[in-house]
């Protein structure tokens, strides 16, 4: 069932679409006055624009504004969204993925989440040829699978859920927490358009001046996710807003779809619900965890054969990051060529992240990573 899949992207990065990396500038030219004759008094030429800073001292914290007004559109959007500050709720969806295995054929199965708290809570995803099922305990998460890897379908539905067990180095896929993180700063706030929308669009940066923004609806206040996502149709439930319709979409065509059918919040959850099924496997974790972060590339080589035969495209592998930020057991779960392959695998291997964790505890996390090939 779960096999490559035949599209790629054009881009060759393994940061989302909306991550840019520092552009080389040049340095600031001195211009100097090297005639004798004109000589200016520093105090004089400059006593209009000390005036200016003593009285409207607003200027000087123009960039301490943008930070506080972006935090708090940031806060108030990921509130509005944030299902899982609701003491418990049920989720129940029909999904579709594509099917790797019948090209223009999907597969349709079911989605059920049950919330009680972080320390009760029940997921199941139920496709033909694949089952999982989690239960989450006090810092301990119980797994049974189908299979003993994430298949690229099940990663991309995860994904377009927006939330998840997973500690993905991924903010912009969150619905619930995608707020800047310690190494990061507000920039800017700017207004402009998503999908006929019009959205205020904070523009975070990081120490190395990679940018990503994060997009709040004017209309709503809830945050809105861009390519590869699409989200549609808000539901209310308690005082909550959360799209009915969520995909994961591959080249315009979606290839995760969730509906969400039920999103209530019964007064009781049947206490025999959480108890883990046989054959389980636990490990520690929790629901949204604080996600790993890529801290160490090695960019892959181009094999010479493939570049010289103009092959392009995007290697999927799923792999552990360790509580010590290592990658270890990767395996190719969408391929390209055997070259491009190994190439990719030689370079993932040797990738840093800052661990995931669970309320300040490293933890060991599941991933799907991308090195995509383009030539240029």
């Amino acid at each position: 069932m779960f096999r490559r899949h035949s599209k790629f992207e054009a881009a060759k990065k393994l940061e989302p679409p909306n991550l840019e990396r520092k552009q080389p500038g040049g340095r600031p030219r001195s211009s100097g006055f090297a005639n004798p004759r004109l000589r200016l008094n520093p105090v004089k030429h400059y006593l209009p624009l000390i005036l200016l800073l003593v009285f409207h001292p607003g200027l000087l914290n123009a960039s301490d504004k943008a930070e506080q007004e972006g935090r708090d559109l940031i806060e108030q959007a990921e509130a509005k969204t944030n299902i899982f500050a609701l003491p418990s709720f049920e989720m129940k969806a029909s999904v579709r993925v594509d099917n790797v295995d019948n090209k223009g054929k999907s597969l349709d199965g079911s989605y059920l989440l049950l919330w009680d708290g972080p320390e009760r809570w029940r997921e199941e995803i139920s496709l033909p040829g694949y089952t999982e099922i989690q239960v989450g305990g006090k810092g301990v998460i119980f797994l049974k699978r189908s299979t003993d890897f994430i298949p690229l379908r099940i990663e991309q539905l995860h994904s377009a859920l927006g939330y998840g067990s997973g500690g993905g180095s991924y903010p912009h896929r969150s619905l619930i927490s995608v707020g800047p993180r310690q190494d990061e700063t507000i920039k800017k706030i700017h207004g402009r358009k998503i999908n006929g929308s019009k959205v205020d669009c904070v523009e975070i940066v990081d120490h190395e001046n990679h940018t990503r923004e994060v997009c709040v609806d004017q209309t709503t206040g809830t945050l809105v996710r861009e390519n590869p996502f699409l989200d549609r149709e808000l539901m209310p439930v308690d005082g909550k807003l959360f799209p009915r319709f969520l995909s994961y979409v591959d080249y315009g065509k979606p290839v995760a779809e969730i509906h969400v059918t039920e999103l209530t919040t019964p007064k009781q959850l049947p206490s025999s619900a959480f108890n883990p099924p046989p054959g389980t496997v636990s490990k520690p974790g929790c629901m949204n965890p604080t996600p790993a972060r890529l801290v160490k590339r090695v960019t892959p080589r181009y094999p010479e054969q493939e570049r010289q035969s103009h092959v392009e495209g995007t290697v999927s592998i799923y792999a552990w990051i360790g509580k010590d930020g290592s990658v270890s057991e990767p395996r190719i779960v969408s391929s390209v060529t055997p070259g491009l392959n190994d190439a990719s695998l030689d370079a993932v291997r040797q990738w840093r992240y800052e661990p995931a964790s669970c309320n300040g505890t490293p933890i060991d996390i599941e991933i799907v990573l991308t090195v995509i090939y383009q030539l240029r």
